[in-house]
């Protein structure tokens, strides 16, 4: 398959990495220092937990090369972001799939109002920071990824593109619902991010501060009450039984341990640190979602006021 990466920080250079690795034709779209890192000394990816380091040579354009066609765009950006794409995917004439990869917090009508059928949404399992011109990268284990089509179909695209994803070496799942999965997922990394924003985005300060983790936790809880009572948000099988099938403190418990651990940096802090307006977007869709059950959330509420 011939694909092009757009956006070449952790998520895009994970993916790019892993899909060049398996045999596709990759070219990955940077733009300033990171577009002279990678033409200087090509794809640089660190496997944060084995310490396994791996360098690829990619091809990198700052533009779509006019004579050139491909058959996915993979959008790996902030959310902020995405509208500066659309003149850049609207000037593509090759009828690519344009596949964005991350939580669009609320531009899902726009992306399709402007691409039509060539929008397809999905998220990554993968995590990490980027340090230089290296990216030190984990896998989430605990995640898959996830693909969904806007029709809420099935299809052979969403198909094919979990093919593609799996002989890379990510786990891929397909959602019928992937505005509710995107939704179920906010509530999750919101109270996450704004527990963090409360310490100066130190997971570790986090880890020591019993009372934000069990805000953060109530948060998530009440959230996702509110959303499953009426049925917005698709809330992974994991978490659920995390927040609404065990006592509040496994919970804290269990988020104190993965805070302490290398892993809050990698797979909550650097994003949270890098991506406050994203953040703050999402938790605005996240409050009107959730005041629309009608179901109170106070706990969601007085986290995401304390920023």
């Amino acid at each position: 398959m011939r694909i092009l990466v757009l956006g070449a920080g952790v998520i895009g250079s994970v993916y790019a990495g892993r899909l060049l690795q398996a045999g596709h034709h990759v070219v990955l779209l940077a733009r300033g220092r990171r577009l002279t890192d990678l033409r200087t000394g090509g794809l640089v990816l660190e496997n944060a937990e084995s310490k396994q380091r791996l360098e690829l040579v990619i091809r990198v354009v700052d533009s779509p090369e006019a004579d050139q066609r491909y058959d996915l765009v993979l959008v790996a950006v902030r959310a902020e972001q995405l509208t500066a794409t659309l003149p850049v995917l609207l000037g593509m004439n090759d009828g690519s799939d344009v596949l964005f990869f991350g939580n669009i917090a609320g531009h899902g009508p726009a992306l399709i109002e402007a691409l039509g059928p060539r929008a397809v949404f999905g998220f990554p399992a993968a995590g990490g920071i980027q340090d230089g011109a290296v990216i030190r990268y984990v896998l989430i284990a605990q995640q898959k990824t996830t693909l969904g089509e806007p029709s809420g179909t099935t299809s052979s695209r969403a198909r094919r593109l979990q093919t593609m994803f799996r002989g890379a070496g990510f786990p891929t799942t397909i959602t019928a619902n992937i505005d509710g999965w995107l939704l179920g997922h906010a509530a999750f990394v919101v109270p996450m991010a704004f527990a963090l924003y409360r310490v100066d985005t130190d997971a570790g300060r986090l880890a020591l501060d019993a009372a934000t983790l069990r805000l953060m936790v109530r948060a998530t809880r009440q959230a996702f009450q509110a959303l499953r009572v009426v049925g917005t948000g698709e809330i992974p099988t994991n978490l659920a039984i995390l927040y609404l099938r065990m006592p509040e403190r496994f919970a804290v418990h269990y988020w104190r341990r993965v805070l302490a651990s290398p892993r809050g940096e990698l797979w909550f802090a650097a994003h949270s640190r890098a991506a406050v307006q994203e953040m703050t977007s999402l938790a605005n869709e996240l409050q009107i979602a959730v005041r629309r059950t009608g179901r109170a959330a106070s706990d969601l509420d007085t986290l995401l006021s304390g920023h």
